[in-house]
This record gives C-alpha cells, sequence and structure tokens, in this order.
C-alpha cells in the first residue's frame, strides 16, 4: 500500500527536511512512499505527486516560486484538502494529521494523531491501507542517520542543477547566513535572534579559529555599516551576496553553491542551511551571546537547542 505526505508547511528549507525524512522511511521499509506537490518540491513528470525511492529522482525545485501563479497555488490548497477528504470517507484508507495542532494544515478531515505518534505503527498501518499525512511531526532521526549516506546521493542529485561546480571557488571562506526578517516575530525564537554586535563577535573568533580571511555573507535584512567596518578593521574581505528575491532561481543558485564550497558555515538556524548543510557538513557554527559560538553538529542538532527550535 502506501504511504503519501500531503502538506508540511514551510519553503524549500522544510521541504527538504521532510524529503530527508520521506526518504528514510523510503528507503528503510517495503512500501510506497509519496510526496504531493508543494511550492517549492514538484514532480518531473507534471504529475500532482512524486513517488521516492532510491536512485531514481522523480522530483524537482521550483526554480522561481515567486512566477508559481495564484491559481496553482490555490489549486494545491483544494488539491491537499481534498486527497484528505478522499481518504478519510473511502473504506481501507486513512487521513492522518502529525504534528503539535498549532502547527498543522486547517480544515482537513483527518485523525489528529498527535506529534508523538510512532512511525512503527504508522508504517505496520501503511502495509494495509493507503495512508494520507500532513503535518510537521513526520520524524525519525534515528532512521535518517541510518540512511545518512544513501539520502546525501539521493538529494544532491535534485541539487545539482543548482550547483555550479564549474565555477572556481576556493573553499578558503566563510559562509554566514543572517536570518531576522520572519524570526523577529516569534517568541519562540527569541534565542535565535542576535545582534549585529553579537554577529560580529561570533564570525571574526571562528575566523581566527578556522584561519580564515573572507567571508560570504547571505542576509534577508540590509547589512548595517558596523558590521562591514568591524570586519573590515579586523582584516577580513567580505563579499554580500544581493540578487533579489530569495525565491528566485540566481539566488538559489549563489546560495547552494557557495555553501556547498564554503569551509566552514554560520548560521542562526535556518532551515534552508541546516538541511543543505546536512549533506556537505559534519557541523555548522551558531552565534553565541556568551561563548562568542556555539559548535552545532549536524547528526545531533535536532537535539542541539537552540537549533532544535527549527530542525525537529
Amino acid at each position: 500500500m502506501a504511504l503519501i505526505f500531503s502538506s508540511g508547511g514551510g519553503r524549500l528549507g522544510n521541504q527538504l527536511l521532510n524529503l530527508i525524512h520521506l526518504s528514510s522511511i523510503s528507503f528503510e521499509y517495503d512500501i510506497n512512499v509519496y510526496k504531493v506537490n508543494d511550492n517549492s518540491l514538484i514532480s518531473r513528470e507534471s504529475s500532482l505527486f512524486f513517488k521516492i525511492e532510491k536512485n531514481n529522482i522523480k522530483w524537482k525545485i521550483v526554480k522561481d516560486s515567486s512566477k508559481i501563479k495564484k491559481i496553482r497555488k490555490l489549486f494545491n490548497v483544494f488539491f491537499v484538502k481534498a486527497i484528505h477528504l478522499y481518504h478519510y470517507l473511502i473504506p481501507n484508507k486513512k487521513s492522518y494529521t502529525i504534528g503539535l495542532k498549532n502547527n498543522l494544515p486547517k480544515f482537513l478531515l483527518s485523525q489528529n494523531k498527535g506529534i508523538d505518534y510512532p512511525i512503527s505503527t504508522l508504517i505496520r498501518e501503511a502495509q494495509d491501507n493507503d495512508i494520507v499525512i500532513s503535518g510537521w511531526g513526520l520524524r525519525d532521526w534515528r532512521l535518517v542517520l541510518k540512511h545518512k549516506d544513501s539520502i546525501i546521493e539521493y538529494i544532491f542529485e535534485g541539487l545539482i542543477p543548482f550547483i555550479n561546480l564549474e565555477k572556481n571557488i576556493e573553499s578558503d571562506f566563510l559562509f554566514v547566513h543572517i536570518r531576522r526578517t520572519d524570526f523577529l516575530g516569534i517568541k519562540e525564537f527569541d534565542a535565535l535572534n542576535f545582534s549585529d554586535n553579537v554577529w560580529v563577535k561570533s564570525i571574526i573568533k571562528i575566523c581566527e579559529i578556522e584561519s580564515l580571511r573572507k567571508v560570504v555573507i547571505f542576509s534577508d535584512s540590509p547589512i548595517s555599516n558596523y558590521m562591514v567596518s568591524s570586519l573590515e578593521k579586523n582584516k577580513i574581505n567580505i563579499f554580500i551576496a544581493n540578487t533579489g528575491e530569495s525565491n528566485n532561481s540566481s539566488f538559489l543558485e549563489l546560495f547552494v553553491t557557495y555553501l556547498y564550497f564554503s569551509k566552514s558555515i554560520i548560521c542562526n538556524a535556518s532551515s534552508l542551511v541546516l538541511s543543505l548543510s546536512f549533506l556537505f557538513h559534519e557541523k555548522i557554527y551558531l552565534p553565541s551571546k556568551i561563548n562568542l559560538f556555539q559548535n552545532i553538529f549536524l547528526n545531533n542538532a535536532h537535539n542541539s537547542y537552540p537549533c532544535s527550535l527549527n530542525w525537529k
């Protein structure tokens, strides 16, 4: 039978995280696993969903999600509701939501299984029933780490169009991603908001430890003159990436390419950086108001506060 992941919310970083966990389930169990198209990941075959299977990439990243027509976005919303309705009403099919109530899609006909519903129980049910799932709760890090090498190979192939392997980039730089705009309005994410002063001190210390004199900065808000002058006073060369909208093709190519080639990474728990770093790097750095920085080993980031706020 089949396990169909219908809706998990979020943009590309969150969808890659969903894909990481769905891949681990597909690679571990003898069951068909599918993911419904969203605004970031869609079927290569122009169907409404794609199958996840090793050595067969059936998905692609939407190159410019800002140009997705409103009618298509609206269709996706209604399709998710329709597929849940169908699985809720038809015998031998099940419709579930998994996760915290305040983080679940609205107006779905489904049984809410909560955030602690065991994956093993879900798989046993899916061997006898088609099950459609929505929610931010389908997580099994034990399985992900078991199949990490296969997951990296699988997702890397889908990322190749956004990695400029021919670009002559030496990996002697620190990749910096400062995420502020959407974090600032969420009280739970206070621990992931850092002042310019904290960022500067952390960056300078990491460059000293890693023997780096160059940083590549991506930010969703303007970089202050204070930050630029402070880094330059410490003889750190700065490249500030500015390609316009963060969901267009040129931004993604620049972002993924520089992250791929970087020697080290510092960010404040961007799900996009965490997802990509999980594939390419052993660890990242997190700024710290107390200890200048925090080492985040990616195999354990789901337990590392405060990264776990955006990575569970």
